[in-house]
C-alpha cells in the first residue's frame, strides 16, 4: 500500500523524533562505557570458532545492553546532523502490519551498539520485542550450523558477505521478500535473493601526507607485492582482508592470488587490526595502510572533526580490489517459527524511514537505501567506484583462508 504524502511527512517526523532520543541514548551509552578512549578494531575472522567459544546471549531490546564475545570496539558514535531521505525512496508495507506478541531472535555479527540500537527503534515502530546474541560473523554462523533444526535464531545479521552467503550455500535461509530486497541498492544483494544488504563499508586507504602524497599512492593494491613498496605500508588479516582474497581468487585464480599474498607478507607489516593500521598512519609511523572506510570517521568524530587529523582516506578508483564495496547482510532462517515478524524485521531494517535512518544517524558505515545519506561526512555511495560483482559470492572463505595461512601471514 503507498503511503500518502501526508502520511508520509508524519511518519518522517515521528521517525526523526524518536531517532534523536535514541541517539541521544547512543551517545549516553557511549561516553558510560569509555567512549573517549583510544578505540582498538576488532573484525570477524575466518570461520574457525565453534559454538562453544560462540556467541554470548544477550538482552531483549529496551532491557539491558548485549555482551559480545568478539572484540571490545564501539564504532557507532554521536550523531552530527540528521540524515536525509529521498521522497521517492522506497517505503516497506510489513512494517505496518498487525501487532505480534511474539519475541524475535537475532543472531548478531554486526558491532553490539548498532545492533541495540536497531533493535530498539524497531521495538519501538512495531512492538514486537527483540532478544539479540551478538558475536563474530563466523562464531554465529557455525552456531546456527550446529543448532541444525534447533537452530534458536530468527534472524541472523552480518558484518561481512561471507558468512551470510555460506548460511544461503547450505540453504538454511527463507527468500527475502521482493519488496524488501527493492529497498535497498541492487548492486549489493545476493543474486539468490535469499539475504538482504542493509549496510556497506568500503575497503580504502588510509596515508599519511607528511610520509606520502595522495599521487605517489598504488593504483592497485595488486601493486603491493612489488618490491619498491616495502615498508611503506601496513595490512590485517581482518574479515573484510579475508574477502578481498576470495574476491582475488574469483577474478585472477589461486594462483595469481598466492602469489600477492606473499607479496603482501614480504613488503607490508601485518599490525593485525584496522584500528592498529589507522593509528599508526595518524602517528607517521608508516606511510599508508589498507583498512575499512569507517574506523577512521570513528576518529574524526572522537577528535571533533575531519580536520584535526592528520591522517587522510584514499578512496581507490576503477574498479580495483582495493575498492571493495562489502554488504553487511541479513536472512530470516527456515527454522524460524516467527516468519512474518522476521519478514517484519528486514524490511524495517532496509526501510529509508526505518533501520537505515539508525545507520545513517548513529555509524559511519553506509546505509544502502536510495535517498538516505549518511550523517558522518562519508563520501557519498555513488560517488565510490567499486568492482561490480555478486556479493553471494564471497561465501566460501576456506581457500582464501588457507592461502593466508600458506604465504605465511597468519
Amino acid at each position: 500500500m503507498r503511503r500518502t504524502s501526508a502520511s508520509r511527512m508524519l511518519a518522517i517526523r515521528r521517525s526523526s523524533g524518536a531517532l534523536l532520543a535514541l541517539s541521544l541514548c547512543i551517545l549516553i551509552v557511549t561516553a558510560a562505557c569509555g567512549g573517549g578512549a583510544s578505540p582498538t578494531a576488532t573484525v570477524a575472522t575466518a570461520p574457525t570458532a565453534t559454538a562453544s567459544a560462540a556467541a554470548t546471549s544477550t538482552s531483549t531490546s529496551g532491557g539491558t545492553a548485549a555482551t559480545p564475545t568478539a572484540g571490545a570496539e564501539t564504532p557507532t558514535t554521536a550523531p552530527e546532523s540528521t540524515a536525509t531521505v529521498s521522497a521517492a525512496a522506497p517505503t516497506a508495507t510489513s512494517t505496518e502490519a498487525t501487532p505480534s506478541d511474539a519475541t524475535l531472535t537475532v543472531y548478531s555479527g554486526q558491532h553490539e551498539s548498532l545492533t541495540k540500537a536497531l533493535a530498539d527503534g524497531f521495538t519501538k515502530a512495531t512492538g514486537i520485542k527483540v532478544e539479540v546474541r551478538v558475536g563474530s560473523d563466523a562464531e554465529l554462523a557455525n552456531q546456527i550450523i550446529e543448532e541444525g533444526d534447533r537452530a534458536k535464531a530468527d534472524v541472523f545479521i552480518t558484518e561481512e558477505p561471507s558468512q551470510a552467503g555460506a548460511l544461503d550455500g547450505r540453504g538454511l535461509f527463507e527468500a527475502v521478500d521482493p519488496g524488501t530486497l527493492a529497498h535497498v541498492d541492487g548492486r549489493f544483494n545476493p543474486a539468490s535473493g535469499n539475504w538482504v544488504a542493509y549496510a556497506a563499508r568500503s575497503r580504502v586507504i588510509f596515508y599519511n601526507p607528511d610520509k606520502i602524497s595522495e599521487a605517489e599512492l598504488p593504483q592497485s593494491i595488486l601493486d603491493l607485492a612489488n618490491p619498491e613498496w616495502k615498508g611503506k605500508f601496513a595490512y590485517a588479516p581482518s574479515g573484510a582482508f579475508t574477502a578481498t582474497v576470495t574476491y582475488l581468487i574469483n577474478t585472477i585464480g589461486e594462483d595469481a592470488t598466492l602469489e600477492w599474498l606473499k607479496g603482501i607478507k614480504a613488503n607490508g607489516e601485518n599490525l593485525q587490526k584496522n584500528g592498529a593500521i589507522r593509528d599508526a598512519v595518524e602517528a607517521g609511523q608508516i606511510s599508508f595502510g589498507l583498512s575499512n572506510h569507517y574506523y577512521w570517521y570513528i576518529l574524526a568524530q572522537q577528535q571533533g572533526g575531519q580536520d584535526k587529523l592528520k591522517s587522510k582516506v584514499h578512496y581507490m578508483s576503477g574498479g580495483d580490489p582495493g575498492a571493495l564495496v562489502l554488504a553487511s547482510g541479513a536472512g530470516i532462517l527456515k527454522t524460524s517459527t516467527h516468519q512474518a515478524e522476521a519478514q517484519r524485521f528486514l524490511a524495517w531494517l532496509t526501510d529509508a524511514d526505518g533501520g537505515q535512518q539508525v545507520i545513517a544517524t548513529t555509524t559511519p558505515q553506509y546505509p544502502l537505501a536510495p535517498g538516505v545519506t549518511s550523517s558522518m561526512g562519508l563520501r557519498p555511495l555513488d560517488q565510490l567506484d567499486p568492482p561490480a560483482f555478486d556479493q553471494g559470492s564471497l561465501q566460501d572463505v576456506s581457500k582464501a583462508r588457507d592461502l593466508i595461512i600458506e604465504a605465511g601471514i597468519v
